[in-house]
């Protein structure tokens, strides 16, 4: 039975990627933006920052027979992400979003093709039945309870990830998924959105009372993140990088901290982690394209860590 460190369960998206953009287009105007991106996003990301920390990980995923299908399956393999357990349909599946980011802030207009004859879950199920793995970590949909529930039988932790749909935000049963789940990092929009907190605190507190076997992680943005540690709310600072575009920064920050609690690493150094991961991928357009490797965790984020630690003994 093949053994993998991580499996990513989620659809795969060609991103189109607009920035530094002089003013938003009125109907009938043309506007040159300063920078661009053609890249992949969506589940590529979280799969992509996993290998780049070393890590052995393969993709479930639909993929269709068409050129952006082909693009997306040439930039995983580049990056070291099996694709050997992506379902080839034999049809277009053109998944395809375009960001703008304007004025400090995002927006997106996506497409996607229909898929025929193909049950995502079902396929999931069948993957699971029939691999190894320390961590699954999905994408949660209203089908995906069996799937969690399935990889807790064999053994595995985990983690689950979310966009924004603000019915689903608002379905228990994206809370009984929760449930049933190990790891859990919303972001701070989705925490207060669900809850119906307005403290990161409180937010935190509600979730570990829904949820009490989950770890909740809430993500701050560039102050960090909120987590309880041994009873006690603590905020993981964030690192001060050069930001140029936020999108998939929390699949990037998910992405590490799973890495440093497979590696053994302390709650807060797995946090703290994830927290340099996710500052690192905003410094470049789309989230994978500047998440990092593991070269550059060792030279930026260890030697950083070991001389924080150093001084407090001083």
């Amino acid at each position: 039975m093949e053994k993998y460190d991580v499996l990513v369960q989620g659809v795969v998206s060609t991103d189109v990627i607009f920035s530094s953009i002089p003013k938003m287009p009125n109907p009938g105007e043309e506007v040159y933006c300063g920078a661009f991106e053609f890249t992949c996003g969506a589940a590529y990301t979280t799969a992509v920052a996993f290998a780049r920390l070393g890590l052995k990980v393969a993709i479930i995923s639909p993929i269709g027979n068409d050129v952006l299908s082909q693009f997306v399956l040439t930039s995983l393999e580049s990056e070291g992400v099996s694709t050997q357990l992506m379902k080839k349909l034999n049809q277009p599946l053109r998944t395809l979003s375009v960001a703008i980011n304007y004025g400090g802030d995002r927006s997106f207009l996506s497409y996607q093709d229909d898929t025929k004859d193909f049950n995502f879950e079902e396929y999931t199920n069948s993957i699971i039945e029939n691999v190894d793995a320390s961590i699954l970590h999905l994408g949660a949909g209203p089908q995906s309870l069996s799937s969690i529930q399935l990889a807790k039988e064999k053994g595995m932790k985990v983690s689950v990830d979310i966009g924004w749909d603000e019915h689903w935000l608002k379905d228990p049963k994206l809370i009984e998924m929760i449930k049933h789940s190990d790891f859990f990092t919303p972001n701070l929009k989705e925490a207060f959105y669900m809850t119906s907190k307005t403290s990161a605190e409180d937010a935190l507190h509600t979730f570990q009372k829904w949820c009490k076997d989950t770890l909740i992680i809430i993500k701050l943005g560039p102050e960090g993140a909120l987590v309880g540690i041994k009873g006690k709310d603590v905020v993981v600072p964030g690192f001060k990088k050069n930001p140029i575009d936020t999108t998939g920064a929390g699949d990037v920050f998910a992405a590490g901290v799973l890495t440093g609690l497979l590696k053994g690493y302390e709650l807060e150094d797995a946090v703290r982690l994830g927290n340099f991961c996710g500052a690192c991928s905003v410094e470049g357009l789309g989230g994978a394209t500047k998440s990092p490797y593991w070269t550059q965790v060792e030279a930026e984020f260890l030697n950083t860590n070991k001389q924080n630690e150093t001084e407090e003994l001083v």
